[in-house]
This record gives C-alpha cells, structure tokens and sequence, in this order.
C-alpha cells in the first residue's frame, strides 16, 4: 500500500574529489554559506565551484513558476540572486553553463524549500516544483543528484526545547518528500534521484551539544550560547553559517571537513569542535541503509502523528492543529502528495 520499492539510488559514503554545485535558497541557505563551503572545499583540496539562486523568503514555487501558479511559462527560474548579479536564467545554466569552466556541468544541486514545510507542501506543491527543479538538473547532466537541504523554523531561545523536539521529526516531512519525488522517478524506469540534506537536524544535534557544553568557547546561560550561533531567532551567525557549510560540505563530498580552514571572523575554537561534529552527524545519517527513505503510508502517519502539532504550535497557530493531522493522514486529500501508486499525479510539464 504504500510501498517504497527500490527507490534508494542514494551515494551512501561514497566519496568525491570534485563537485559543481547549483544553490537554489531563501535567506537561510545565502551567502556567505556557498562561499564557506568553497574556503572549506579548497583548503581540503577538493576542486569545488558554485552559482546560486536566492530569493528572501521564497518556497521553491516562486524560484520555478514564479509570483502565480499560473503564470505562463518559468518566469520564476529568471528571478533571484545569483553568484553574480541576478535574475540569471537558471533553466539555460543548468543545461548548458555559462559561469563553470569550459565544458564543466553542474553534477549537484541543493535545494530548499521555505521553512514552514507543512504550509509549502500543502499549498506550494513541494514535490512538484523539487521534481521540476531536478529535472532540470538532469536536463544538463543525466548524471546529476539533488540534495534536499532541511530548513528551520524560529527557535525560541530562551526555551528551545519545543524547537529542537520539532525539528528532529520535521526532517522526516523532508525525507518523504525527496521518496516522493524518487518514487515518481523510478516509475519512469530513471536512476537519478533526490537525497535530503539533513541541516536542520545536524543543527539541532549542535544545538544540544551547546546547551551541554560540549563545544568548546561558547559559554553563558542558555540565549546567550544561542546567540553565539542564532543572529536573530532563526538566522545564522558567521559561525553558526559555517557550521552548517560544514555540514553542506559533508554532504555533498561524503567526506571530513574536519582540518578545514575556518573564515576570517570565526571563532577558531568552536569552529574546531563543529567541524567533528558536522562530520559525525553526517556521516551517521548517510552509512544508514536507505537513509530518509520512507513508504508513503509511514510518511502520512508519522506527519500526522508527530509533526502537526510542534509545527503549528511553534508558529503560534495551534488552532491549525487537528486540520493539519487529519488532512496528511487522509491518503486521498488532493493536496496530500504521500500516497504510492498515486493516481492524482500530475507532473508540470517541462520548460
């Protein structure tokens, strides 16, 4: 009933000496994070380069459709910041790039969804517009993979326990959404498939290191050793930026950073301990069998069951509650996209 096949396709830990990457993002995936990323990959000697689309506060369907369902055609891949300047045409970069050496190919692209996930799947088509998005990607090199990189909500860092309990179920709302998009792909007899990037979670599990005193020069009372990674209360720090570089770096290479260089304006002695950190969750998440991987029918009851409520309760809309566990309980809610077979898939047509 809502099974999930062969679907796995994932790289598991096997290791790469050279990436190109696409970021398309919001604020929690800017700049400097690609830019960390490249200091951390070159100070390894690995030969990394990047562009990016980032749109403050965008879900993936204003980076693809654009500002309405139904505008006509993608005006949404020709909107966002990119590298250098904006408004790039992402779908012509992606088949054929402008900005990487001669003849070179995007082989990863990491993507985010906006951070209140539920909302974005619900009313955004996620797992329409990550499909299209990987299509994309694979349009310029069959070879390519996606990397689906979990978002946050705003903690409370007075009281982040609310917080850290959420979004260590909230990755489970990402990984069902990258098998749905890889169940959609092996029913077409297709290789390629999306992972999930675990960011959230891997910063939750620092988080908890923090508030233990496990990582070394961040001391004080519970906001303030937040507030040595948490600008704002959910925005990053250039340290909490570059824990989550090396956490992107791991992901992407499958491979330590630990020993990497640490940026001008980051404290060297936390920098140091998140750099084991990033490596172990990292590592532990992706030496599972199938990581992330889940049955529909799994996807629906545990969204139901242990997501509805932190998520609404965190945005201050409890209310929202028992709509939000009884519509991705109900495999046959039009909105609801975790059901396998589904016979209300509709792929948007490519560009």
């Amino acid at each position: 009933m809502g099974g999930v096949g062969g679907v796995g396709g994932g790289v598991g830990l096997e290791g790469r000496a050279s990436a190109r990457m696409f970021l398309s993002g919001h604020s929690l995936t800017d700049n400097p994070l690609p830019d960390y990323v490249l200091s951390i990959a070159q100070s390894l000697g690995k030969d990394f380069n990047f562009n990016e689309q980032i749109g403050i506060g965008s879900p993936i369907r204003v980076r693809t459709k654009g500002g309405s369902f139904d505008a006509p055609g993608w005006p949404g891949y020709s909107t966002g910041k990119n590298r250098d300047g904006s408004d790039m045409n992402v779908i012509e970069e992606l088949l054929s790039p402008k900005t990487l050496g001669p003849g070179e190919l995007y082989d990863t692209l990491v993507i985010t969804e906006r951070h209140d996930v539920l909302g974005t799947i619900w009313w955004e088509d996620t797992f329409g517009f990550l499909r299209h998005y990987h299509d994309r990607l694979i349009d310029g090199n069959p070879a390519g993979r996606t990397l689906f990189y979990h978002s946050w909500l705003d903690v409370d860092k007075n009281a982040p326990q609310t917080w850290i309990g959420h979004e260590k179920n909230a990755l489970y709302a990402w990984e069902c959404v990258a098998t749905k998009v890889n169940l959609s792909l092996e029913a077409e007899g297709r290789a390629d498939r999306v992972e999930t990037l675990p960011a959230g979670a891997a910063l939750v599990d620092l988080v908890e290191r923090i508030l233990n005193d496990e990582v070394a020069g961040i001391t004080g009372g519970t906001s303030q050793k937040l507030d040595m990674i948490f600008s704002d209360n959910v925005h990053m720090t250039p340290l909490g930026v570059y824990y989550l570089s090396l956490v992107t770096y791991a992901s992407i290479f499958r491979a330590s950073p630990v020993g990497a260089a640490v940026p001008a304006g980051v404290a060297a002695e936390p920098a140091a301990d998140m750099q084991e950190i990033a490596w172990n969750f990292v590592q532990a998440y992706y030496g599972k069998p199938k990581p992330g991987e889940h049955t529909m029918e799994e996807c629906r009851s545990f969204i139901s069951q242990n997501v509805c409520a932190s998520f609404w309760t965190l945005l201050n809309q409890p209310n929202n509650i028992t709509s939000c566990q009884n519509d991705f309980a109900n495999a046959n809610a039009t909105q609801n996209p975790f059901r396998w077979p589904d016979p209300q898939l509709n792929l948007w047509p490519d560009p």
